[in-house]
């Protein structure tokens, strides 16, 4: 046991004291907060930009409704979009509405003394299409202000045309927000979630998925380095094969663990200082900063034996990065499917995942992080995944006791298989 400890002790502070893991420990937060935080902020930042454009319509009537609603959407109820990124606008109205009016039109707007332009004629209102000629066509919000505007015109016309009074006409247009929430085990509702709801999910999953991935690719290296410089032959005079591989895997998962609490320890205390301004729309669930370890620590120790195996049968680097394909799919088939869990946690194939050992440390805690499962599946999915880690370790330390003293060509599976059997 001593040995093990002096292997964990030189694994973990080898690796704590490099500035990979300073740099890569200050990032991830960073990166969260920007992906999280960043796009909130930018959408309530007001646009300087002021867009000029010209409106053929119907009728006068139509075109002085669109314009007063692109000139001042805070005094028309909003207009659809998200006036908080929409740019201004500037409108005139423009009359005629033949090919040459319309190629002036494109004219004006290719050599830039408009924006933009919005063709609305009876025939366009009669084919449900209008269009739309700018200068910009990859602003998005620019898209929504302007269709929103346009269609909420067209509705207050023919409302109007069948005898509705002006007054009444608002009261029927009136937009009305939904807030979306959800429940948990007991029925009791929780609070009111936006767009946070997938991307939370989504941002802890990629957590888990890359620190798994770096870490378990870290061993798999630090095996590799150790094989072909003969250092191992070395080291095995005065420990066991099994002893180096428990103390790797061991040591480099304590540096992970220490990375996570430290992100989990940020999260926590920007949570408290600053959860009402730049999260109130993020619901972190304590048992989230509990079972973000838990699934991490039991997803490293899975996949580090693989890698730690892989490591120790190949010879070179170029030959670790084909045979750690076969390892990296349960992962890759997890960012793939994540989507699908998220929008629906409860479904089958959310819960077959959960349940599979390869992808489990991953699926489960999607799911924990949407919409909490029972508890018996996760003690399942959990239990599982320890059986699975136990025969891995059993399989994988005999592939390794061998592997770190062969040399020359690459195993076949055949061999593989012999070493299994009479290591």
């Amino acid at each position: 046991m001593r040995n093990v400890w002096l292997i964990i002790k030189r694994e973990y502070l080898e690796r704590v004291r490099t500035r990979a893991f300073l740099i890569f420990t200050v990032l991830m937060p960073l990166f969260i907060g920007g992906v999280i935080v960043l796009p909130t902020k930018l959408m309530t930042m007001k646009s300087g930009s002021t867009r000029d454009i010209a409106i053929v319509a119907p009728t006068p009537q139509i075109a002085a409704d669109i314009k007063s609603q692109l000139e001042n959407p805070e005094q028309d109820n909003k207009t659809g979009g998200d006036d908080s990124i929409a740019p201004k606008y500037k409108v005139s109205v423009r009359e005629g509405s033949d090919d040459a009016s319309r190629a002036k039109l494109a004219t004006e707007v290719s050599k830039g003394n408009i924006d933009a332009y919005v063709w609305l004629t009876d025939a366009e209102v009669k084919n449900g299409k209008f269009a739309y000629v700018t200068k910009h066509p990859s602003d998005f919000s620019d898209f929504s202000t302007v269709q929103s505007a346009v269609n909420r015109s067209l509705m207050r016309s023919r409302i109007s045309a069948r005898g509705i009074p002006p007054n009444e006409i608002e009261s029927v247009l009136k937009r009305i927000d939904m807030d979306v929430s959800g429940v948990d085990q007991t029925g009791k509702e929780g609070k009111p979630v936006g767009i946070a709801a997938f991307f939370l999910p989504f941002v802890l999953m990629f957590m888990i998925y890359m620190t798994v991935l770096i870490y378990g690719m870290v061993v798999m290296r630090s095996v590799l380095q150790e094989k072909t410089s003969r250092v191992m032959e070395v080291m095995l005079s005065s420990v066991s094969a099994t002893q180096m591989m428990a103390g790797k895997l061991l040591g480099v998962g304590a540096v992970g663990i220490t990375q996570i609490l430290i992100w989990l320890g940020s999260t926590f205390l920007i949570r408290m200082q600053f959860g009402a301004q730049l999260l109130k729309n993020i619901n972190l669930p304590t048992q989230l900063f509990i079972y973000l370890p838990i699934f991490f620590l039991l997803g490293y120790l899975l996949y580090s034996t693989m890698y730690a195996a892989v490591g120790a049968m190949v010879n070179s680097e170029e030959e670790a990065q084909q045979l750690q394909w076969p390892v990296m799919m349960p992962l890759i088939l997890c960012s793939v499917f994540a989507s699908a869990v998220i929008r629906d946690p409860n479904s089958p194939l959310a819960i077959w995942s959960s349940f599979f050992p390869f992808t489990a440390p991953i699926m489960m805690f999607v799911r924990i992080a949407v919409q909490t499962p029972p508890v018996w599946q996760i003690a399942l999915s959990i239990a599982l995944q320890v059986l699975t880690i136990w025969g891995m370790v059993w399989v994988c330390a005999r592939i390794y006791r061998i592997g770190i003293l062969m040399y020359g060509k690459r195993p076949t599976l055949p061999e593989i298989m012999k070493w299994i059997k009479y290591a």
